[in-house]
């Protein structure tokens, strides 16, 4: 199995905007009315 070139790309894009805290603004544009779940306490 291998990753096809825009696979590839389009990971590291998501990932990029994990990193940067900005995954869950971008799909607020996309989805308003998303809201992501809280953290449950360990």
């Amino acid at each position: 199995m291998q990753w096809t070139l825009r696979g590839a790309h389009l990971l590291l894009q998501t990932r990029a905007k994990v990193l940067n805290d900005e995954l869950k603004d971008m799909f607020r544009h996309w989805y308003p009315q998303f809201r992501p779940q809280e953290k449950a306490a360990a």
